[in-house]
């Protein structure tokens, strides 16, 4: 079964250093906020709560900030700054030195999983707030757009590994299809979605069987 790489293994997500005592309070609100939208969702979360929790007033919280909308605004903006560091060191040539494309695809699959549902409060969080604010829609698909380019980029180096006659808009295939398929399993609860009810490892097996097909790899396991 290909359910793990160990080129994964010790892979954290990035975590934003508390720099300057300028910055402390700042820290503890965004710190309060990713802990409230944990603990009770979007809706439920209160600026009235993340100051108490942030061991300040709610009068500091609006001297930094107009509303709710707008910390969570820099709430979205260290996760993108987070996401980005994490990202890089996913993705590092070096990490991924002589690792055929299911060996990376494998890493992939398990890391999103894995931080998904970690991160779940906050993935949901961001999935409303990108439903009602185009801004935070943008970063989102900015992002995924900076992912789905150095992985491309990641699987074109091994583009002799691909029978598929053409290398690199097979590639941009793969990586919407596991994409969509993620956000089904991520996501797919309210739909009853079959890739919500099989498991990680049927899961994992079966995407990688599919994308290992289309691309015309050498179907050897990694």
């Amino acid at each position: 079964m290909r359910t793990h790489t160990y080129r994964i293994d010790g892979l954290k997500w990035a975590q934003p250093a508390h720099q300057l005592r300028s910055q402390r309070t700042l820290e503890r609100l965004l710190d309060a906020t990713e802990a409230e939208l944990r603990e009770k969702g979007y809706a439920d979360a209160s600026v009235a709560d993340i100051a108490g929790r942030a061991g300040c007033s709610v009068g500091t919280v609006y001297r930094r900030f107009r509303d709710k909308t707008a910390l969570l605004h820099a709430l979205d903006e260290r996760w993108a700054a987070a996401f980005r560091a994490t990202m890089e060191d996913a993705v590092a040539t070096e990490r991924w030195q002589g690792a055929p494309i299911l060996e990376v695809l494998t890493g992939y699959i398990e890391f999103s999983l894995s931080q998904a549902r970690e991160r779940g409060a906050l993935h949901r969080a961001a999935l409303i707030m990108a439903s009602r604010d185009a801004s935070f829609a943008a970063r989102q698909l900015q992002l995924a757009s900076e992912l789905h380019v150095r992985l491309r980029d990641l699987l074109l180096e091994r583009r002799d590994e691909i029978g598929h006659a053409d290398p690199a808009l097979a590639v941009e295939f793969v990586l919407e299809q596991l994409r969509s398929m993620l956000l089904a399993r991520l996501d797919g609860r309210p739909l009853d979605a079959t890739l919500f009810a099989v498991s990680d490892e049927q899961f994992i097996d079966q995407a990688l069987t599919s994308v290992g097909g289309y691309l015309e790899l050498d179907p050897q396991p990694v």
